[in-house]
């Protein structure tokens, strides 16, 4: 036989950079029981250096290693090297037969194999053989003289097979008889630790966004990752390079056509080519593509043999060509032609539209270079992708339409609007606005009008008018569309403009059936609109349980699909954070509140920040800082300037900042906000409320109490639900001042009983010791709320200390109220006029919520106050 070179037969050596993949190691230990093991994966997979790495890691047996060439179809050649690395085993003992010499004959094959058969079982010690690189044998005698060695193979040896494809050796016999153990591209492929770890061997130091980058790109392909690590050595600008690196790069373009595509026929070459447009590539396009019935064959071919595709998808009948062969055919195909890589698009477009499928439909016909067939699909998915929340392939798919034809055509400039509503681009939206006005024609359709409807309502208030253009009244829509993603918009519409109208139980209907039909087809993102409006308004009718259940869906659904940024996710988020000040819950309120000034700063409407604010200010003033928050409050309404806003919204805030006035003793700005809310709302509870407040705070007492002696009466309307449980503490407080303790422990039981449905327990950390005294003498006694009033009391303790309210002087005047002293006497023994006394008292009083000498001696142990004046005193 004739002699065989000994590199042929040789462990090959492993490179610097080589990983050592234990977790592969352990798969080919376990696998060392099965007759025959197959590695079978493309070429650059690494198949050669995993098993050069196990050879020379495993003690199990000996190895004998041939390294397959096409040289190798010469029986006599490859029975040569077969029994020369046998032989060149550490534990073939020398008077093995394998030693001696081996004469090849013609037509004698299977004598030989049975005389190579008995040769190793009379070895010593297990013995793998490892034939590499298996796909270069083509030869059918020589084929037949292996199946015939994995037929007949002797107990003592393992047959370890290396390949680029399935070789014909009755694998599904060899499976069917446990005798085959396998292992493919899928396990191969590099993770992305295996991919840091072979950049920084190649000596790179990138960081972990370019090697995720990276790894994503090549797929965790061997070869892919070497080629970049050369390239990105010899590149000055790495992330220009991981950007450009695509299958098109020459060194990867080589090794494509040269190891990887050479073996395939032309035709399957050219199948490829044609079906790499789409991604991922269905069975029923790829036949439209190319034309081939047998197309769904062709790729399950292509899987099982060469894993140069990946199937996906719940019934695998859709495939995922490796990106860096896709690219590279890609850009092979548009060397062929951009006609035909455009005719291609277009056929693909058609066939997903027809599933219909509208993300990979626009996205093909933007590149078909056919703008009919792009405006003909615009038309029928532009508001479906908008009600699922598909807005950047639909901003694309417009961009590619070109401006002109999107201002000339008002169906998608209304598209084009609500697109930019959702992405807080509202100048564009106006934009859009006034091009579907200017181009709108004489006699249009009645869905065209819906679509304008809804565009200009749900524009209403976040994209301002000029007087060119004022846009029309939103108005309510008479006729729905039968269309279910119109209908839904619709629906949307109409209970927005219910909701301006003051209509809660109509707008709520409204919204509760967008919802149905959002759940019943699928559109998501309208679902998160409808919810988030569902909360508003449940919020606004002091609905706590439904507010909560709704907005916390809401924020699911923006988290499940990545909508957090929207206003809509925002304005959900505003809602459980307004729950959670009510609740006294001031770290997660103002928490919350952070979170969606943050995420929505570039999406929100100035109303929604407005509503952010507002509670981020009232959590921080609650949290102690109360100068702080005081200053957010009256931010937040200087920012909101002259724009309109709802009667609900706007006393809200007045009553937040108000309060926090009040309770700084800044009576002047007190009186601001008491304006601001009356030239805004005129006469409401609120306003009444807050003059009673102001009397309160003064030492009015009496006046306070017929001012509002009619909102208690139900005479004037209260516009938020909270109001009356301010007003009937505050009548409360009142009460203990005048000493009617009987009508005072009414009205605190009658503002319990309102508060608890809402979950309103900040009123009572804001009320003042007297309410807590009577929360405290009255415990047991409030019937059905009598668990709220122990929550209520608890908040109010919670609601920490005043001392650094408290000037230096304001606390030496509080250590001696307690005394006998009167205020004379206090003046005397301080040397200052009872004038100064006085004014430091009535400055305590208001710092600590209280209206007398008692309460505020009662507050000041409550808070660990009096312990330090006398200290200072």
């Amino acid at each position: 036989m004739p002699p065989v070179p000994h590199a042929k037969i040789t462990v090959p050596a492993l490179p610097p950079e080589f990983v050592v993949r234990a977790a592969l190691r352990g798969e080919l230990d376990g696998g060392a029981t099965a007759d025959v093991a197959l590695v079978c994966a493309p070429a650059g997979y690494g198949k050669t250096l995993l098993l050069a790495d196990w050879a020379r890691s495993s003690t199990a047996a000996d190895t004998a290693w041939v390294s397959l060439d096409r040289d190798d179809n010469d029986p006599e050649r490859l029975w040569a090297s077969i029994v020369a690395a046998l032989a060149a085993c550490p534990s073939v003992p020398g008077t093995s037969r394998l030693h001696g010499r081996w004469v090849w004959r013609a037509g004698a094959q299977p004598e030989f194999l049975d005389e190579l058969v008995d040769a190793i079982r009379t070895l010593p010690r297990p013995i793998r053989l490892i034939l590499d690189d298996l796909h270069e044998l083509v030869d059918q005698e020589v084929l037949h003289g292996i199946q015939i060695l994995t037929r007949n193979r002797p107990a003592g040896m393992q047959l370890v097979l290396s390949s680029r494809l399935d070789p014909p050796l009755s694998l599904p016999r060899l499976r069917m008889a446990g005798r085959l153990w396998e292992l493919r591209a899928a396990q191969l492929r590099f993770s992305l630790p295996d991919t840091a770890a072979l950049l920084e061997k190649s000596g790179l130091r990138i960081t972990p966004t370019q090697v995720d980058l990276l790894h994503r790109r090549t797929g965790g392909w061997a070869a892919g990752l070497r080629l970049a690590a050369v390239g990105m050595a010899e590149s000055a600008d790495r992330d220009g390079f991981l950007s450009q690196f695509t299958g098109d790069e020459r060194s990867v373009a080589d090794y494509l056509v040269g190891e990887v595509l050479c073996g395939l026929p032309e035709d399957v070459q050219e199948f490829l080519r044609v079906i790499s447009i789409s991604e991922p590539v269905p069975t029923g396009l790829a036949a439209e593509l190319s034309g081939r019935e047998d197309a769904g064959s062709v790729l399950d071919g292509l899987e099982n043999q060469t894993s140069l595709l990946s199937p996906t998808g719940q019934r695998r009948d859709a495939y995922i060509v490796q990106e860096l062969l896709r690219t590279h055919l890609l850009a092979d195909l548009r060397r062929q032609g951009l006609k035909r890589a455009a005719e291609l698009h277009g056929v693909a477009a058609r066939w997903w539209a027809g599933r219909p499928e509208p993300v990979h439909a626009l996205d093909h016909a933007a590149q078909s270079l056919d703008s009919a067939l792009l405006a003909d699909l615009l038309h029928r998915f532009a508001v479906p992708l908008i009600v699922a929340g598909d807005h950047e392939p639909l901003r694309r798919a417009l961009a590619s339409a070109g401006a002109h034809t999107v201002a000339a055509d008002p169906w998608l400039a209304l598209s084009s609007a609500l697109a930019h509503l959702e992405a807080g681009e509202f100048p564009a939206a106006r934009a859009d606005l006034g091009r579907a006005r200017q181009s709108w024609p004489a006699h249009s359709p009645g869905n065209l009008t819906v679509l304008r409807t809804v565009a200009e309502q749900l524009s209403a208030g976040v994209v301002e008018s000029t007087a060119a253009t004022p846009p029309p009244a939103p108005r309510i829509i008479d006729e729905l569309p039968a269309e279910p993603e119109l209908e839904a918009l619709a629906r949307l519409s109409r209970g927005a403009a219910r909701l301006e109208r003051n209509d809660r139980a109509g707008a709520r209907a409204e919204f509760e059936a967008a919802l149905f039909l959002s759940h019943s087809h699928g559109f998501g993102y309208l679902a998160m609109q409808c919810l988030a409006l569902l909360g508003v308004i449940a919020g606004a009718t002091g609905d706590v349980q439904t507010m909560r259940a709704v907005s916390v869906e809401a924020v699911a659904l923006a988290t499940e699909h990545g909508w957090e940024r929207s206003a809509w996710s925002c304005a959900a988020t505003a809602m459980l954070a307004w729950g959670a000040l009510l609740r006294t819950e001031t770290a997660e309120a103002e928490r919350l509140a952070a979170e969606g000034l943050a995420v929505g700063a570039a999406t929100s409407s100035p109303h929604l920040r407005f509503a952010l604010q507002d509670v981020h200010g009232a959590a921080a003033f609650d949290g102690g800082d109360r100068a702080g928050g005081l200053a957010e409050l009256q931010q937040a309404r200087s920012d909101l300037g002259n724009l309109p806003a709802g009667a609900q919204q706007v006393a809200s805030h007045a009553m937040l900042e108000f309060g926090a006035a009040l309770q700084l003793g800044h009576s002047t700005a007190a009186r601001t906000v008491l304006g601001w809310l009356a030239n805004r709302t005129g006469d409401n509870a609120e306003h009444v409320v807050m003059r009673a407040l102001a009397d309160a705070a003064g030492g009015r007492h009496e006046h306070a109490r017929s001012l509002l002696r009619p909102v208690l009466e139900g005479a004037v309307t209260a516009l938020l639900p909270q109001t009356m449980v301010d007003a009937w503490l505050l009548e409360t407080t009142l009460a203990l001042a005048g000493g009617e303790r009987p009508a005072a422990r009414r009205a605190l039981q009658t503002a319990l009983g309102l508060a608890e449905p809402l979950d309103a327990l900040r009123p009572f950390t804001h009320a003042g010791p007297g309410i807590r005294e009577l929360l405290v003498h009255q415990h047991g006694s409030f019937g059905a709320s009598d668990a709220f009033a122990v929550r209520a009391l608890a908040a109010g303790a919670r609601s920490g200390s005043r001392q650094a309210l408290l000037s230096e002087r304001e606390l030496t005047v509080l250590g001696l109220l307690p005394s006998l002293l009167s205020l004379d006497e206090i003046a005397d023994d301080l040397t200052v006029s009872v004038n100064t006394v006085k004014s430091h008292v009535r400055s305590i009083y208001t710092k600590l919520g209280v209206s007398s000498r008692r309460l505020a001696v009662l507050a000041a142990h409550e808070h660990g106050l009096l312990a330090s004046s006398v200290r200072q005193g």
